[in-house]
């Protein structure tokens, strides 16, 4: 008997070894916007203690450019052995639409590994526009001829989207302003040149601390923990919204070994679920979202069934 348990016990630590071993000196864990932003901070802090679980230095690699389809496709064509991921928004999925040339299809040539985290969509605006709510700003827009000026994080994102999407609800006039660098818009918006702005949590929540930007809702289903005084849209008559959040998964290389993802995907659900993770996430804007490989599909075909009709209203075209 003693023979017998001793076996069992050697190979399941061998299968544990074996389960550790990438065939590679290092991670690669590719971030398709550049470095500095609240995406390019979560990766690596995920990277840091993604590092002891998987047996392996996790390196971050920013390939920023093309609404993040650089790096994605440098995921796409990596080797699928576990040693290239990617870090990317469930925004991919909507990229069928509103691309006309797509090098990828974000759903037949990315593996999803599980979910990282989620960032909502802040309705904001500077202290001295007359709007504290969604209803006062409709007020606002419906008693100027021209309605009103906004600007986010993209042309064609979530944020853009859903800011359309409420003024066709509300019946008013709302033009996107667009800008090649967040930091000018951010300039613009302050100074209410711009009369509001929807940006991801993690790019206005310290401007909205420091009391420079005011929150005029959360654009979702539920209140986020991170800003929990925030009202969302469902409350302020706008339900339906959380197609708005942008949520952050991991995915690898298309054909990369069923058990190799569930490596993957084991280790991330332990950090992602670690206390001292979901702490600093929220220091940065992210809710940490544990998420399984189908969950994430899930999530991406929602997002594509529900924005695919705004983007072919708006005739929307990215490239």
């Amino acid at each position: 008997m003693r023979i017998v348990m001793t076996a069992l016990a050697l190979a399941l630590a061998t299968a544990g070894a074996a389960a550790q071993e990438l065939p590679c000196s290092q991670v690669r864990l590719i971030v398709p916007y550049p470095a500095g932003g609240a995406t390019d901070v979560a990766s690596r802090v995920l990277a840091e203690r993604l590092d002891p679980l998987l047996k392996k230095p996790v390196v971050v690699e920013n390939r920023g450019g093309a609404t993040g389809n650089i790096g994605t496709v440098a995921v796409v064509n990596a080797p699928p052995d576990g040693c290239t991921l990617l870090v990317n928004a469930t925004v991919i999925a909507t990229f069928l639409h509103s691309f006309s040339k797509l090098a990828y299809d974000p759903f037949k040539d990315l593996a999803p590994v599980g979910g990282v985290g989620v960032t909502p969509v802040l309705v904001v605006a500077a202290p001295s526009v007359p709007a504290n709510d969604m209803k006062g700003l409709i007020e606002l827009a419906k008693a100027k001829p021209d309605g009103l000026n906004y600007s986010t994080a993209g042309y064609g994102l979530q944020q853009h989207l859903s800011i359309e999407e409420i003024a066709q609800r509300a019946g008013i006039k709302a033009t996107h302003v667009a800008y090649r660098g967040g930091g000018t818009a951010m300039t613009d918006l302050i100074a209410a040149r711009l009369d509001f702005g929807a940006f991801l949590a993690g790019t206005v929540k310290g401007l909205v601390a420091d009391g420079k930007l005011k929150a005029l809702a959360v654009v979702a289903e539920k209140r986020t923990p991170l800003m929990p005084d925030v009202a969302t849209t469902t409350e302020q008559g706008f339900p339906g919204m959380d197609s708005a959040a942008t949520h952050f998964m991991l995915y690898a290389p298309p054909a990369t070994p069923k058990p190799v993802i569930a490596q993957l995907g084991a280790a991330l659900h332990r950090v992602v679920s670690e206390p001292s993770l979901k702490q600093r996430f929220a220091e940065i804007g992210f809710d940490a979202t544990p998420m399984s490989a189908d969950e994430v599909s899930a999530a991406m075909k929602q997002l594509e069934t529900r924005m695919a009709p705004v983007i072919q209203r708006l005739n929307i075209k990215l490239d």
